[in-house]
């Protein structure tokens, strides 16, 4: 991440306004947990650096992914490590046509070609977190390329951020509960 990114901060207009926060995850075949923890480290510490996000706004809503990635093992295993003593962050599987057009800040050619957006991660963060939808940490990427992260945040006076659940029968574990689309 470069030294000129500038975050998304929350606005702050009501304490009774809600942040849904959208992690959004792009994952190679290869992808390790650990890899996803150090990026969510890295997501938080930018986050937390700034005033304006309180602690309730850094526990993700929901984490999307590309729909063909939604069983990895590693998004599995990472789901489990953050869910600690809450309940398990529902996982969104975001179609592969449901990326493009997305206002994404990266701009990889390869994933350009390939999907038809600059970032998976990007896209998928705003594309789960729905209409007026702002990215909020653009795409990080794991020291081994194995795995991207972005942050993407809509204000909304529902906790529950609108996103209806849908069970799917070949998830396991903390991801078993896939979200649909935002209400």
């Amino acid at each position: 991440m470069t030294g000129d990114t500038h975050l998304m901060p929350p606005h702050s207009a009501s304490s009774q306004d809600h942040v849904c926060t959208v992690v959004g995850v792009g994952l190679r075949a290869h992808a390790q947990p650990a890899a996803l923890h150090a990026l969510w480290a890295q997501a938080q510490a930018l986050l937390r650096g700034d005033a304006a996000w309180a602690a309730d706004d850094l526990r993700p809503c929901a984490v999307a992914v590309l729909d063909t990635k939604a069983a990895h093992p590693a998004l599995a295993a990472w789901l489990s490590g953050i869910a600690g003593s809450a309940p398990p962050v529902p996982v969104r599987a975001i179609p592969a046509a449901d990326l493009a057009g997305q206002p994404v800040a990266t701009q990889s050619p390869r994933l350009q070609a390939r999907y038809g957006t600059g970032s998976v991660a990007e896209a998928a963060a705003l594309s789960a977190a729905g209409p007026q939808a702002e990215l909020a940490v653009p795409r990080l990427v794991a020291a081994d390329g194995s795995a991207t992260l972005a942050v993407a945040i809509r204000r909304t006076g529902n906790p529950a951020c609108g996103i209806a659940a849908v069970v799917l029968p070949h998830a396991t574990g903390p991801s078993q509960e896939l979200q649909g689309a935002p209400a």
